[in-house]
């Protein structure tokens, strides 16, 4: 993990931290309806509340690391740089931590600007197959392997995190076995 990956989460937080993203969507046909006595509100509001926990579980983690971390930068896509500034002194346990976080956000970043192809580039956890695809419904990777079913029949679905952990720990493998 590293650099590139919080690279490509970095990119695409100042994306998601664009004006067109966070003024409130306007969908679909208009019906006629009264007119309401309170404005809409301005903003997206599940797009800033999706930024404030991102941007809040950075700093929880940069602070249980690091008592009395740096000031946070001014613009939010140097934040994870920041982060591994901060947190290059963290032990194994706190660094696995660290990139599975860094892996679970670029991968929830590229969904929600809806390259939802990236969840392909992981393998099923259950199976190992690469056959994953996005569930929009769901809001989960969902196993396309008919074989690969839940001990109740469902098909397997795992969320972003489950596959950005499973990404962490593979990488350690490769590495840990590549010396």
């Amino acid at each position: 993990m590293g650099r590139n990956t919080a690279g490509d989460a970095a990119s695409a937080l100042r994306l998601l931290n664009s004006e067109d993203l966070r003024e409130n969507p306007e969908h679909g046909p208009r019906e006629r309806r009264s007119t309401s006595s309170t404005p809409g509100t301005p903003l997206n509001v599940g797009m800033v509340d999706y930024l404030a926990r991102t941007v809040s579980e950075i700093v929880d983690h940069a602070t249980a690391v690091t008592p009395e971390p740096a000031p946070l930068p001014r613009q939010i896509g140097d934040l994870y740089t920041w982060f591994l500034d901060q947190t290059a002194e963290a032990d194994d346990v706190q660094r696995r931590r660290r990139d599975t976080l860094i892996e679970t956000h670029a991968l929830e970043h590229a969904i929600r600007l809806g390259e939802t192809e990236e969840v392909c580039k992981h393998p099923c956890p259950r199976c190992g197959c690469w056959g994953l695809e996005w569930d929009h419904g769901g809001n989960r990777a969902l196993c396309l392997n008919r074989r690969c079913r839940t001990p109740d029949g469902n098909a397997s679905t795992w969320s972003p995190a489950r596959l950005a952990g499973q990404k962490v720990r593979r990488t350690e493998i490769w590495r840990r076995n590549a010396t």
